[in-house]
């Protein structure tokens, strides 16, 4: 659910916005006066107007991606122990895929024979948004990779898991890092 509140609530106000725009053309008269006699019919078009405006801003936030629980005004700290964890079934991991680091870009690994990139995010990084996937899948794009791996120390849940899978992306927490290095 939290992956696509945004375009949720953009289509409810879209269909609320259309329900009071059919409700104001079908009662309205033939004549071309936009505000009419009836006392209904102007809050019923400030509220279509409302309506399809709130639903154009959810859609530009459901664009790019914004998560106000992991904005930096929420930013909770972490816990060093558990980055330092992290940090170190990163590494396993990839010295379990043979992957190297690339050259040019910290924090990024290439894996040339399968066409795999990995991101591995650290402490220093802001949570992973839709900019930095864009700049994964450039990468991905200039290196020839088909697929990458972006490893990040907490599950994200934001629309930019949309473009993530789009972009061929797959976005592993801790969790599922220490369980995929276990099997």
């Amino acid at each position: 659910m939290d992956l696509n509140k945004w375009l949720l609530g953009s289509g409810c106000c879209t269909a609320l916005g259309v329900a009071a725009g059919f409700v104001y053309l079908f009662d309205s008269p033939a004549e071309s006066m936009l505000v009419s006699q009836q006392w209904y019919q102007q809050p019923l078009l400030l509220f279509f107007s409302g309506m399809l405006l709130l639903a154009l801003l959810l859609n530009v936030l459901a664009m790019f991606g914004v998560d106000f629980h992991r904005s930096p005004l929420f930013v909770v700290p972490r816990d060093n122990d558990e980055l330092n964890h992290f940090t170190v079934l990163a590494q396993q991991f990839l010295r379990q895929q043979t992957a190297s680091p690339l050259v040019g870009e910290p924090n990024y690994y290439l894996q040339r024979e399968y066409g795999v990139l990995y991101y591995v995010q650290t402490a220093a990084d802001l949570p992973l948004d839709i900019m930095q996937l864009r700049h994964i899948f450039q990468l991905m794009l200039r290196h020839q990779c088909h697929s990458a791996l972006a490893l990040v120390p907490h599950n994200i849940k934001s629309p930019a898991q949309i473009f993530a899978l789009e972009a061929n992306i797959r976005i592993l927490d801790k969790q599922q890092l220490r369980n995929w290095i276990k099997s």
